[in-house]
C-alpha cells in the first residue's frame, strides 16, 4: 500500500486514537451520531498500516449489525487500492500489505476459540457480554500486531461490565473517552433540536443516547447514585478513603445459602458525615465456619490497606440460627473465630429513602473494590409493572433479585446513620440537601 490518505476526525476521536496507541484496551462511548463506528474503522485502518502484516478481528453483537453498519463503514473508508481481495464466503479482507481482517458476529464467544489475533475491534460494545470480551482478550497472541483491543458503542448503563472496566476500576490498561452527540460538528443543528424535543432533556433516554452518560434505567431505586469517581460520583479509591480518615469500622451481613452469604465492611469518616463501604465478600453454598474464616482473612487484608482497626459493630439480618452460629463459631482446632452480632434495623422503605438521601449528599460512598455492589446498586429497581414508579412515590418494595449488597447497604445505613438526617413525616422521606438549605425541618 502506498500514498497518504487524509481523513477528517473529531477532537474526541483523536483522543481515542492516542489512547489506542498508549494502552492495551480503549473505549469510545458516546451518544447517537458521535462518530463511534467511524472512529473505530479509522482506528482499524491505523492498526492495519502500523504493524503489517497482522491478523485482526472486527466484530459486532449480531451479524445484521456487522453487515449493515460496521462492515459497510469499513468499505466506505478503506481505500479500494489498499484491498487485495475480499473473500465473501469467509467474510475476510486481505490487504495488499498482507494484513488480514475477519468480520465476525459476537453472539457466541465459543465460536471465537482457536484464533490467534494481533488486535480486535468491537462495535456496539454495550451489547456484548463480558465472556466475549474476555475470550477476545485471550486470543491476543499473534506478535505481528499491536496486541490491543478497540471498542466503541452507546453507554449500556452503570450495571454493564463496560462501566466497571472502563470507568470505575481505573486500571492502567483501560482508557475511556466519552462523547455526546453535540460533539459531532458535522451534524446539523436540526438533528439536535429534534432529539431534544423527542426525548426530553431530563429523560434517561436523552442522558444515555444523546449525552452519552452511564445512567440508571427508569424505575431505578437509587437513580442518584453515580458510578463515577468521587467527588463527581460515589466511588472512592483507597487513597480517598484514607483522606476521609475513617475512625469507626464495622461489618454488615446478609445471610444466604442459595443466594450468596454477603459481608460488607463499612467505616465512618472522622467528620461523622460519610459512611464508606470498604470491601465485600460473597459466596454461596458454604458453612458459617467457612464464612467466618474468609471474613478473618479479608479483615487481615483490610488492615494492610488502612492500618490497624477494631470492628465496632457487626450488623446482620434477622436469621436467628445463623446469628447464633456466628456468635459461637470455632475452627477445626476449637479456636474461637466467631464474633458478636446485632440485628439490623430492616425497615425497607425507610432504609431505601435514607440511602437515597445519603447518595444525594455524597455521604454514602462505595470503594472501587466493591464490584458486586457497584453492579447491583445501579440495577436495584421496583416491582412496578411499567418500571417507572419509584418507591418514594409509589411505596413499592424492591424486586428481590440480585439485591444482596443493596440489602447490606440499606441495613448498615439504617442502623448506623439514621440520626444524621431528619425525617419529613409529612412527605415520607428523609431530608435532602435542598431541604437543608430551605430550612425544611420537622
Amino acid at each position: 500500500m502506498s500514498g497518504v490518505i487524509t481523513y477528517e476526525y473529531l477532537p474526541k476521536q483523536q483522543v481515542f486514537f492516542q489512547n489506542c496507541d498508549e494502552v492495551p484496551f480503549s473505549a469510545y462511548i458516546g451518544g447517537f451520531g458521535s462518530g463511534k463506528t467511524h472512529g473505530l474503522v479509522l482506528q482499524v485502518l491505523r492498526a492495519c498500516t502500523r504493524m503489517a502484516p497482522s491478523f485482526g478481528l472486527v466484530g459486532a453483537p449480531t451479524y445484521r449489525m456487522l453487515s449493515d453498519t460496521t462492515q459497510r463503514k469499513f468499505f466506505e473508508l478503506c481505500p479500494p487500492a489498499w484491498i487485495e481481495r475480499f473473500i465473501k464466503s469467509e467474510n475476510r479482507v486481505v490487504l495488499k500489505n498482507k494484513t488480514e481482517i475477519i468480520f465476525r458476529s459476537l453472539e457466541s464467544p465459543e465460536r471465537l476459540t482457536n484464533l490467534e489475533l494481533s488486535w480486535f475491534a468491537i462495535d456496539e460494545i454495550g451489547e456484548v457480554i463480558l465472556d466475549t470480551f474476555r475470550m477476545l482478550q485471550g486470543r491476543l497472541r499473534d506478535p505481528r500486531g499491536c496486541l490491543k483491543g478497540f471498542c466503541v458503542g452507546n453507554p449500556a448503563g452503570p450495571a454493564h461490565w463496560t462501566c466497571m472496566y472502563f470507568l470505575i476500576k481505573k486500571e492502567p490498561s483501560y482508557r475511556l473517552v466519552q462523547a455526546s452527540s453535540y460533539e459531532n460538528t458535522f451534524l446539523p443543528q436540526q438533528y439536535f433540536d429534534e432529539m431534544e424535543t423527542s426525548f426530553g432533556k431530563d429523560s434517561v433516554y436523552y442522558k444515555r443516547f444523546v449525552l452519552g452518560l452511564f445512567v440508571a434505567p427508569a424505575g431505578a431505586i437509587w437513580p442518584n447514585f453515580s458510578p463515577r469517581p468521587y467527588p463527581d460520583g460515589h466511588v472512592v479509591s483507597d487513597e480517598q478513603v484514607r483522606a476521609l480518615r475513617p475512625i469507626r469500622f464495622g461489618r454488615v451481613i446478609d445471610f444466604g445459602i442459595e443466594h450468596p452469604f454477603v459481608c460488607m465492611w463499612w467505616a465512618i469518616s472522622a467528620s461523622g458525615r460519610e459512611i464508606i463501604f470498604l470491601d465485600e465478600y460473597a459466596e454461596s453454598h458454604k458453612t458459617i465456619r467457612y464464612h467466618c474464616l474468609r471474613i478473618k482473612e479479608k479483615e487481615k487484608e483490610l488492615r494492610e490497606r488502612f492500618g490497624p482497626f477494631d470492628i465496632d459493630l457487626s450488623v446482620t439480618d434477622h436469621d436467628a440460627v445463623a446469628r447464633t452460629e456466628i456468635v459461637n463459631c470455632t475452627d477445626e482446632n476449637g479456636d474461637y473465630i466467631g464474633f458478636d452480632v446485632t440485628p439490623a434495623d430492616k425497615a425497607v422503605l425507610e432504609g431505601i429513602l435514607l440511602v437515597s438521601s445519603l447518595f444525594e449528599q455524597k455521604r454514602c460512598l462505595l470503594s472501587d473494590r466493591c464490584e458486586l455492589a457497584l453492579r447491583q446498586v445501579v440495577s436495584y429497581h421496583t416491582k412496578s409493572k411499567d418500571n417507572v414508579a419509584t418507591p418514594i412515590a409509589a411505596k413499592e418494595q424492591p424486586v428481590k433479585r440480585d439485591d444482596d449488597t443493596c440489602d447490606c447497604i440499606r441495613m448498615a445505613c439504617k442502623t448506623v446513620m439514621p440520626e444524621t438526617l431528619g425525617f419529613l413525616r409529612s412527605s415520607g422521606r428523609y431530608l435532602s440537601s435542598s431541604d437543608i438549605y430551605d430550612g425544611k425541618i420537622e
